[in-house]
């Protein structure tokens, strides 16, 4: 006779099997109806635990540790509306092509649609954000129901990468939840055994990417080519591509942030200034475009690229994801990382000319910008972000949160290979988190660089925000509220304008929370920056504890110098 209802070995054999696929970490939020679950990672030492009590923050985490991994994590919650508060992180991790697996324990099917306590409706949760569902029913230990639960693993796993984004599992369990001292101590024994056996990894295809004759006949004609690239995780990055055709056209390119791209020539950093002039955009249109990675969020390329719509745009991407913007790609080519590009009899050109008036625009721009901010002397945005753009090493993990953090790090500081954001569905939410998870399956510092509503809005992070074996550093530029909504032309500075007393309070939130007392509460260092010199004085690579950095910004000042740089 079957052993119906075994919940702890059902959920052991299902995490011994993800281990043996690769899977490396876990976030767990804790419940009653998930107990066979979170003893199940507990006790595999392969597995990594992190501990984490809000659901969404624990979403965000996962997210983040996938992103510096470039595998699923998974992440277990209870019954009920513990799922639920996934949704955001779901939604970005399809959004952006992060892979994901949500293990959600449930009420046994006879305790639905009753009114039951914690049960609601788990099947296919995630609608259409999810790459993979499937509700493991309950325990069972006939030898195909075994079976095809670790061939459950195996499957999420390899769907959550392929197709980047989150698999759902949703797995019912019946009382009693909790197991003897024999079936933990024998589980152990199961799991010290085969806590070695991992599946070796596929070994990735190369594939030669040969062009089709429209294209050859464009890169023989062309003599103005550009290459872009946006927002990439860790295994959708086109780095050796972009490399090897930048190198062989000789052409300028502009890598935004989160791109995880960083050249040591050629690359164009201050193009957030001068492509904002239509005098720039005429003269340094080019006549072919090749773009890499996910849509470019930055406003001036997103309006580039709609000027530029006549030239041939070829869209280099790893992901089966519509990224076109401006409704403006000719081709697109899907490549692997490791993929290599044929170019044929390509004649040997010089575009000297070409890229120097890219290079001259950057440089000219770059001392505009040097010399506005050495003008200004209360601390602005600008101050902060070119200061964090130099002097934060390579050594370190960066991550942007969303709004103007990562468009001013373009503006004012520079992409860099060890820059993090969420740009799928670029909310505010889970940003602290998503660091936090970056942190945890890392072996560096990381520095999340955050506005001040965004870090209010995520501070549940701090719940799990312990020292690790390296600093964990948050900079929140607190510049009174969503500045972002002063480019909106509902923003006015005039007081007399009608809208003046709407404005603030439903669009730019002001915000008078103290953060020292909030960091206080988490029992962190805090650190307070307000002027120039403050902000001179740090020194990231003297951090040694968790902090996190106030920098008090002067937001008029900081909105009057972007627009001056936008006239470049």
């Amino acid at each position: 006779m079957h052993n119906m209802n075994n919940p702890l070995i059902w959920a052991s054999k299902l995490i011994r099997s993800f281990h043996r696929h690769g899977v490396e970490y876990a976030v767990i939020s804790p419940g009653s109806r998930s107990t066979p679950l979170a003893i199940a990672a507990a006790i595999n030492t392969g597995i990594k635990k992190k501990v984490v009590l809000d659901e969404r923050s624990a979403a965000f985490n996962a997210l983040g540790m996938a992103k510096a991994t470039g595998k699923p994590a998974l992440l277990i919650c209870t019954s009920g509306t513990a799922a639920a508060n996934y949704y955001p992180a779901v939604i970005e991790a399809k959004m952006s092509g992060v892979p994901m697996i949500v293990l959600s324990a449930d009420r046994p099917p006879h305790l639905r649609n009753l009114g039951s306590s914690q049960t609601i409706d788990q099947l296919k949760l995630f609608g259409d954000y999810t790459v993979f569902f499937h509700d493991a029913g309950e325990p069972h230990d006939a030898s195909d129901d075994i079976k095809r639960l670790e061939f459950l693993a195996k499957q999420a796993v390899e769907i959550s990468i392929q197709k980047g984004g989150t698999a759902h599992i949703n797995l019912p369990f019946r009382k009693p939840l909790e197991p003897t001292e024999q079936q933990v101590s024998d589980e152990i024994r199961e799991i010290h055994a085969s806590v070695s056996k991992k599946v070796k990894p596929k070994i990735p295809i190369r594939n030669e990417i040969v062009f089709g004759d429209e294209i050859k006949k464009w890169l023989s004609a062309s003599e103005r080519p550009l290459l872009i690239a946006g927002p990439a995780n860790r295994q959708h990055n086109l780095e050796r591509q972009i490399i090897h055709l930048a190198g062989i056209l000789d052409a300028p390119v502009i890598a935004e942030p989160g791109s995880r791209i960083e050249l040591p020539d050629g690359q164009i950093h201050r193009y957030e200034q001068f492509l904002r002039n239509e005098e720039f955009l005429n003269s340094l249109k080019p006549d072919l475009i090749f773009r890499f990675g996910d849509q470019p969020f930055t406003q001036s390329l997103i309006r580039a690229l709609k000027y530029w719509k006549d030239a041939p745009l070829i869209h280099f991407t790893t992901r089966q994801s519509l990224q076109d913007h401006a409704m403006s790609v000719s081709h697109t080519i899907y490549c692997n990382p490791n993929d290599t590009l044929q170019f044929g009899d390509f004649p040997e050109k010089n575009l000297t000319k070409w890229k120097k008036a890219w290079i001259t625009a950057d440089e000219d721009a770059g001392h505009k910008l040097y010399s506005t901010l050495a003008e200004e002397h209360r601390l602005t945005d600008g101050h902060v972000f070119s200061f964090l753009g130099e002097n934060i090493s390579d050594n370190w993990n960066v991550m942007l949160s969303n709004s103007l953090i990562p468009r001013d790090m373009a503006m004012f500081g520079k992409s860099r290979e060890n820059h993090f954001v969420n740009r799928g569905a670029a909310g505010i939410d889970g940003i602290t988190s998503t660091a936090a998870g970056i942190h945890f399956a890392s072996d560096k510092p990381t520095c999340c660089i955050t506005g001040d509503l965004a870090f209010l809005h995520d501070s549940n992070a701090l719940l799990s925000f312990k020292q690790e074996k390296h600093s964990f550093v948050v900079v929140v530029i607190n510049n009174g509220g969503g500045n972002i909504f002063r480019m909106l032309p509902i923003y006015s500075s005039d007081p007399t304008h009608l809208l003046s007393e709407i404005y603030p309070r439903y669009f730019e939130t002001p915000q008078s929370t103290s953060i020292l007392k909030l960091t206080e509460t988490y029992g962190l260092k805090y650190q307070r920056v307000a002027s120039l010199q403050e902000l001179q004085d740090i020194r990231f690579d003297q951090i040694r504890q968790n902090r996190i950095i106030e920098c008090e910004t002067h937001p008029d000042a900081g909105m009057k110098m972007r627009k001056k740089l936008w006239e470049f």
